[in-house]
């Protein structure tokens, strides 16, 4: 069969089926959780927690109880953003990602007033790490304390 009696749509199919594979292991991993905060966490689109949650998922910051389900109701508590939006790129990206086997880090940085001084400031980070499985977020730490 000759190349060009193949369908236009047919190899349109194919491109986006493979464009769609090309990451593997950190690379998609980092992925999975930059959609997630793309387009679920900064606008605050909880209904669209299925596709990156796995219904297992386990919260480890302790102010955060009952899996996907609390973290749902958490976001539902947040305040609402100045735009829900959403665009290619992150609003809010972390200043550093660290990938490797199946885990995750952002790590973010702010200016934060300094307590002491209050003219001054310093680079505060924090961070929020994530262990992903089958493409989906299982697992969540950060430095929250009670």
């Amino acid at each position: 069969m000759s190349l060009w009696k193949i369908p236009a749509a047919a190899v349109l199919l194919a491109a986006s089926a493979c464009a769609q594979g090309y990451l593997s292991g950190p690379a998609l991993n980092k992925k999975v959780v930059t959609d997630f905060y793309r387009i679920v966490f900064e606008p605050r689109n909880p209904d669209l927690i299925e596709q990156y949650i796995a219904p297992d998922f386990v919260e480890h910051n302790p102010t955060i109880t009952g899996g996907r389900d609390g973290l749902v109701k958490f976001m539902k508590g947040l305040p609402k953003p100045a735009s829900d939006d959403v665009g290619s790129e992150m609003k809010n990206p972390p200043a550093y990602i660290v990938a490797e086997g199946d885990l995750v880090t952002f790590i973010f940085k702010r200016q934060a007033p300094d307590s002491k001084d209050k003219s001054k400031t310093y680079e505060q980070f924090t961070f929020d790490m994530f262990r992903i499985k089958n493409g989906k977020i299982v697992e969540h730490w950060d430095g929250a304390a009670r």
